[in-house]
């Protein structure tokens, strides 16, 4: 309660605070600049105390969009480290299929050199890849206010994030399918180049063919046969070579051959060397294209020193011919 005192010189205000317990009156006698002072004072509390309400909603505003950006962050995080971990498959992939292609490409200049050394060899079919080629979209870019952009990025993000990780897969997938297709590739290259290293294409000795494939020959029985190899006339004592790489299937005598060789070169080929003078090989022993075997002489059935030569398919005889350069 206010009561103004009087008719002073200088104005002056009463504060009165009674009190039903006690029954007193308590008296404040405020000048009017004092008053001013506290009304101004509690007006400076106000606005301060407005200031810091609307600091504290907009902190509290700020905070929760800090935490929804920092969640979006997050999320984008997992998204950035999951393409950065199919990328780096993909990568690997790729440096695998670069290296599986050089091997391809070595394999095939091997095989082709050595269809260049065989006679009537079979050509490996040839494998065409084709590959789709993807055209790239060209988006225009228009002017936009700032904020539609950002809206419409906001928007186009999760299909534009889908979109990315189906073409990693598809990639993944037609990686995958390619290296596949490697793999046969140069399983097929490494069969054919293991096919002509068995084949026997060099000739155990140089000389004067004195018979050849299909004659028919009286055998030490009497019986009518047909010659199962050639006979190539060289002197006693001449080296005697592997036709290629194998391993020695028999070595020892046998009554029509004579001193005998067989070497199995494997894919079902072997060669027969007979009438040997000197065995220089035995039975289990590797021995490589070109190494000596053996001497040229007259062991067994024959009439002169010779070699006979005889070229096996399936345990079959065939033509040597067909297979020496």
């Amino acid at each position: 309660m206010l009561k103004r005192r009087g008719r002073l010189a200088k104005k002056a205000y009463t504060i009165l605070i009674f009190s039903q317990k006690a029954a007193e009156v308590k008296r404040f006698i405020l000048s009017p600049l004092a008053l001013k002072i506290g009304v101004s004072l509690l007006a400076l509390l106000v606005v301060v105390g407005g200031v810091i309400v609307y600091d504290y909603v907009v902190y509290k505003q700020k905070v929760v969009e800090l935490k929804s950006l920092r969640a979006e962050t997050e999320a984008q995080q997992v998204e950035i480290r999951s393409f950065q971990e199919k990328i780096t498959v993909l990568e690997e992939q790729l440096n695998k299929l670069k290296e599986m292609e050089k091997q391809v490409e070595r394999d095939l200049k091997e095989v082709t050199e050595l269809q260049k050394e065989k006679k009537n060899a079979a050509v490996p079919p040839k494998k065409k890849n084709s590959q789709a080629r993807k055209k790239t979209e060209v988006v225009q870019d228009v002017s936009k206010p700032a904020e539609e952009k950002i809206t419409l990025l906001e928007q186009e993000r999760p299909r534009l994030v889908n979109r990315l990780h189906s073409d990693l897969v598809e990639l993944q997938k037609k990686a995958f399918q390619r290296e596949q297709n490697l793999k046969e590739l140069q399983e097929f290259l490494q069969n054919q180049k293991s096919i002509l290293l068995a084949t026997p294409s060099l000739w155990p000795v140089i000389g004067r063919l004195s018979s050849i494939f299909g004659e028919p020959r009286t055998s030490s029985s009497g019986e009518m046969r047909f010659h199962k190899g050639i006979d190539i006339c060289v002197p006693p004592g001449t080296p005697v070579l592997a036709a290629t790489d194998g391993v020695v299937a028999f070595a020892g005598t046998e009554a029509e051959y004579g001193r005998l060789v067989v070497i199995d070169h494997g894919h079902d080929f072997s060669t027969v060397y007979g009438h040997l003078a000197k065995i220089q090989v035995k039975a289990g022993e590797k021995v490589s294209k070109g190494q000596a075997i053996g001497t040229v002489g007259l062991s067994g059935n024959s009439t002169g020193p010779h070699l006979h030569y005889e070229v096996r398919l399936r345990n079959s005889p065939v033509n040597p011919i067909r297979f020496l350069n």
